[in-house]
């Protein structure tokens, strides 16, 4: 059982243009407890970022062909809550230590065990304080 599952919910965006991963996603976290808003594009995943309010970010490297990566610089060097989490999720043989580079909190390769990304999410959402 997810730890969250507790008091407040915590808030993720899914930022994925495989629709089918992104549905899946979408439904195991809200399951979990989570509060979910997803994305199938940049634009729109930088929009909901300013209305959503994510404590976390599960982003695909690659969506329709635009760097996701450049999007986690954004969020965690420019954007106005430097403490979101991002966990990256790319098919691409990515190192961690370039992901973090980006600023990445985590990264997971595709394909993925859903129970490993949601323990993921858990183990950076789980110190965060209760927000409203």
């Amino acid at each position: 059982m997810c730890a969250m599952k507790q008091e407040s919910s915590k808030r993720v965006l899914i930022i994925e243009d495989d629709i089918d991963l992104l549905m899946l996603l979408e439904r195991r976290l809200k399951k979990e407890g989570f509060e979910v808003e997803t994305a199938i594009s940049l634009p729109e995943a930088e929009e909901l970022i300013i209305y959503f309010s994510p404590h976390l970010v599960i982003l695909d490297i690659n969506v329709n062909g635009q760097d996701g990566r450049k999007l986690c610089w954004k969020i965690k060097k420019q954007g106005t809550d430097p403490d979101i989490k991002v966990v990256m999720i790319s098919g691409f043989d990515i190192n961690p230590v370039r992901a973090a580079l980006f600023g990445a909190d985590d990264i997971v390769p595709k394909p993925f065990n859903i129970d490993f990304l949601v323990g993921r999410v858990d183990r950076l959402l789980f110190y965060l304080p209760d927000y409203k």
